[in-house]
């Protein structure tokens, strides 16, 4: 993972409807005004984001999940797996979009 932190709080707004939606506009917009180069750049800019796109991208909802809490053991992250769940169909759907 990468070497950022995130604490509780930034967890919390992360998972929240409106976090959740920064994050896939976010994707989006990288998308639109990157070109195809977009997430090797993301990933040179943002590093714990590049390893939230790895956890999309190669794991299901559930692995994600429990890769999550092994990265944040004192987190009860179990009271946000349904949220966890959702961001990651989201955010899978959105990268996996074609750019247009």
């Amino acid at each position: 993972m990468a070497t950022e932190t995130l604490d509780w709080k930034d967890l919390l707004t992360f998972l929240s409807p409106t976090g959740q939606q920064q994050i896939v506009d976010f994707v989006a917009e990288a998308k639109a005004t990157r070109g195809s180069n977009w997430l090797p750049e993301i990933q040179r800019e943002f590093p714990m984001f590049s390893w939230i796109v790895e956890l999309v991208c190669t794991r299901t909802a559930d692995e994600a999940f429990a890769d999550l809490q092994d990265a944040f053991p004192n987190y009860p992250l179990w009271l946000a797996r349904g949220q966890l769940t959702a961001l990651h169909g989201r955010l899978k759907h959105e990268i996996e979009k074609p750019r247009g």
